[in-house]
């Protein structure tokens, strides 16, 4: 896992450094160009800026889009075991990440183009901890269309896991966390960072127990652990 952590931090570096999209596809190969899109289930990218191409999270490993890094994660629903991709906030001895929310289509400079991402999610009850999501990136569209915006992003939703210490479990914390899931959320952060002596006090003592809040704790466990 270190290993792999090293690998994400190697390319973020490098690719930023000529703010280039990847994405790295489980045989090791690197594609770049430039990615037009994610709907969590496939990412699109035009693979050097000429070929149009779409992935499964399945087939791939991770990529890095408009200055981010996105991991491809096993979800189990129900008999089958689902791949989506999950936005990195922090990785270290303990991985913060993230799931749906905001803009799936960046905004980019007007160009001549022969396709544009199509992008529609539907929020519904299933799969991937109670909420499935159906759609999928579709190409279509003339010169002059404008990319297609979603009609209303799903919630973000977070998860966090400390490689050896269990699987990847969500957090229900929000901008403002409901009150009833707080010692929820306590209870997993005493778990996943309570070994650390001043961040057990901080969480202990904890009120909001908000995202901000919670990444910030995350953030300076791996910082004291490095």
């Amino acid at each position: 896992m270190k290993i792999f952590n090293l690998f994400i931090l190697f390319f973020s570096i490098t690719f930023t450094t000529y703010a280039q999209d990847f994405i790295v596809k489980n045989n090791d190969e690197v594609i770049r160009g430039t990615i037009k899109g994610t709907d969590y289930f496939s990412v699109f990218i035009s693979a050097n800026d000429e070929a149009d191409m779409i992935l499964p999270a399945k087939d791939v490993k991770n990529f890095f889009w408009n200055g981010d890094s996105f991991v491809s994660k096993g979800f189990a629903n129900g008999r089958n075991f689902e791949y989506r991709f999950v936005k990195v906030i922090e990785m270290g001895t303990v991985n913060l990440y993230s799931f749906g929310g905001g803009t799936l289509v960046p905004q980019v400079k007007e160009k001549k183009v022969k396709f544009r991402p199509s992008i529609g999610i539907g929020t519904g009850t299933g799969g991937f901890g109670g909420m499935g999501m159906g759609g999928g990136i579709s190409i279509g569209g003339g010169r002059n269309s404008a990319p297609e915006r979603p009609a209303g992003a799903p919630a973000v939703r977070y998860f966090i896991e400390k490689p050896g210490a269990g699987p990847l479990k969500e957090v229900p914390m929000k901008a403002i966390t409901e009150e009833a899931k707080k010692l929820e959320v306590k209870n997993i952060l005493l778990q996943k960072i309570g070994d650390q002596p001043e961040l057990k006090a901080k969480v202990e003592a904890g009120i909001d127990f908000n995202s901000r809040d919670v990444i910030e704790w995350v953030k300076e466990y791996n910082a004291a652990k490095k």
